[in-house]
């Protein structure tokens, strides 16, 4: 086993060390993922817990608190905040196993107490409803109409936020796929190399860590999409189909393409110099969302207490509309669940409300 004796308790087995060790004893996607969230814990631990010896009961739960307030802000559902913390934990108990650590802190019931509990029913989870979804489309769509009235090839932003809440509210596409996730590298937001108008498809970066899994493009989304593209007339193949006007941002990539930092509009000046814009991000659509969901007077929703559609919402509510008109078959397809048991419990509630109708007949003439 490596040993490094930077920071720390000297001579133990860093962080970076065993979550090599550990990974290279696994296979597939698995370790793929293991990579993923062990690294991200890493950098969320610190400087100050540099080895496997250093992680403690309070430092496991620190993590707990972190995930259960990712998931409270809809970052990650209940489900992954368990599974991030569990692929900790396999990663202290190999440290046991191989008598790095003499006991896992993880596994300790006052560290794992702030874990959100297992997700709540399907049917308390937020899907968006047709109504809901009904009310923000007609909303972006009157947006984006009016503002190409007004200003022509500089309705941008509106004719964007149409084309992507068009994509989110019908194609089943998880948000990260589509736009930037800084916890993530290989998350850099949909390209226009990897659309495909004529053959109602994209190809996205999935959750089995294929980067050309196949997501269908409904109907309901081409226009759309194909108004978005005239209109930004993109230089590159490589462009974002959704890209960010954030200023700072447009500044970052300006300058790292070696030019001066300019007077004017950064996002015109990206524009005359065929600067690569970054696209949206997960964390920005959702406060676009908030925005939107409050503008559309988007019914079923305590506005007044902030609550909005979510992006993930979004993704359930394809899957609910899918699950009840064709059947669960057609959800799984869609949202591409690997195991045909995550749609069937994530649409439970409709399946349970089926069978009480479908049983209300046996007990009427009792």
């Amino acid at each position: 086993m490596s040993q490094h004796n930077s920071g720390g308790s000297g001579g133990k087995t860093t962080l970076e060390d065993a979550k090599d060790e550990f990974i290279a004893e696994r296979e597939g996607n698995y370790a793929a993922n293991l990579k993923y969230v062990l690294e991200n814990w890493i950098d969320w631990t610190g400087d100050h817990i540099q080895t496997l010896d250093d992680v403690s009961k309070r430092t496991m739960r620190n993590y707990a608190s972190h995930l259960k307030r990712r998931q409270k802000a809809d970052a990650i559902s209940a489900s992954t905040a368990r599974t991030y913390y569990n692929y900790v934990s396999a990663l202290l108990n190999w440290g046991v196993e191989v008598g790095e650590l003499a006991e896992n802190s993880a596994e300790k019931r006052d560290a794992k107490k702030p874990l959100p509990k297992g997700d709540t029913s399907s049917s308390e989870q937020q899907f968006w409803q047709p109504e809901q979804r009904r009310a923000l489309t007609e909303y972006v769509d009157e947006r984006a109409r009016a503002a190409i009235d007004a200003d022509g090839s500089e309705a941008f932003e509106e004719v964007r936020n149409r084309a992507l809440i068009y994509v989110l509210a019908y194609t089943g596409v998880r948000g990260s796929e589509v736009l930037a996730d800084s916890r993530h590298d290989d998350r850099n937001g949909l390209r226009w190399n990897d659309v495909y108008l004529e053959n109602s498809m994209i190809q996205v970066f999935g959750k089995s860590q294929d980067p050309n899994e196949e997501v269908g493009l409904t109907g309901q989304t081409i226009e759309p999409l194909r108004r978005l593209r005239t209109l930004v007339d993109p230089p590159s193949e490589s462009w974002p189909v959704f890209p960010s006007r954030h200023p700072p941002s447009l500044y970052k990539a300006i300058d790292d393409a070696g030019y001066e930092k300019p007077d004017g509009d950064p996002w015109d000046y990206a524009l005359e110099h065929d600067i690569e814009p970054p696209s949206m991000s997960t964390s920005g659509t959702r406060t676009l969302l908030k925005r939107l969901s409050k503008e559309a007077e988007v019914p079923g929703l305590d506005l007044e207490d902030g609550e909005y559609l979510t992006l993930h919402g979004a993704r359930r509510g394809v899957g609910e509309t899918l699950y009840k008109e064709h059947g669960a078959q057609r959800a799984q397809r869609t949202l591409r669940h690997a195991d045909p048991k995550t749609t069937s419990e994530m649409y439970s509630h409709i399946e349970a409300s089926e069978l009480g109708e479908d049983n209300t007949g046996v007990f009427e003439n009792e």
